[in-house]
């Protein structure tokens, strides 16, 4: 009898042991949001301020010189793209860090975002070699949602692009040519919000 109550003591204890340790471990490991003093955004410095009552507005010069007015929305032969049909934004880390992943907190809808990151620092205009995140899927945003991607890689910079959407509403009439022009919508962004969960794996 005593025996087995030892055995059923020693049994508790092991569990209590293994049930601490891996509750240890797994707060260890859960990701933590970076502070906004570690991040920078050179052009949208509220994208990066921690604060989601604040917002930026990447703007777009890009307008489409189209042929057939009738098909406003869509690409045709003859159609003529002044500009680029996305915007970007720069993050900076302070120091080289393992991103587990980002978060997008978006006010426009979201139709396709890109990331790309860097292990270099960007000293000039010129662009360092930025490394594209794969996804299985797209990144889309409607009504507001949260996108989340998946990074888990060392990181000194990101490159978080969008693709912007056609503004059917804003519209001219070139009265030359008889072309119309469409021009594309502005993207408004809460934050940017950067996790890692401090691991230094390469």
């Amino acid at each position: 009898m005593l025996s087995r109550i030892y055995s059923l003591c020693l049994c508790m204890v092991i569990g209590a042991w293994l049930l601490t340790v891996g509750c240890a471990s797994l707060y260890q490991s859960l990701p933590r949001r970076i502070e906004a003093t570690s991040l920078s955004c050179e052009k949208y410095p509220s994208l990066v301020d921690g604060d989601l009552s604040t917002s930026s507005i990447l703007k777009v010069k890009t307008f489409v010189e189209k042929d057939n007015t009738g098909y406003r929305g869509s690409t045709g032969y003859g159609d003529w793209l002044e500009g680029k049909d996305k915007v970007e934004a720069l993050i900076q880390l302070n120091t080289l860090t393992h991103v587990t992943y980002i978060e997008v907190h978006p006010i426009s809808n979201i139709l396709r975002l890109s990331v790309d990151t860097s292990t270099a620092e960007i000293t000039d205009e010129k662009a360092s070699h930025f490394e594209p995140v794969k996804s299985r899927k797209i990144a889309r945003s409607v009504n507001g949602k949260v996108i989340r991607i998946d990074i888990n890689r060392p990181v000194r910079m990101l490159r978080v692009v969008i693709y912007v959407n056609r503004d059917s509403a804003r519209t001219t009439r070139e009265p030359i040519t008889g072309k119309t022009k469409v021009s594309f919508q502005d993207v408004v962004l809460r934050e940017i919000r950067v996790f890692s969960d401090g691991n230094p794996r390469q």
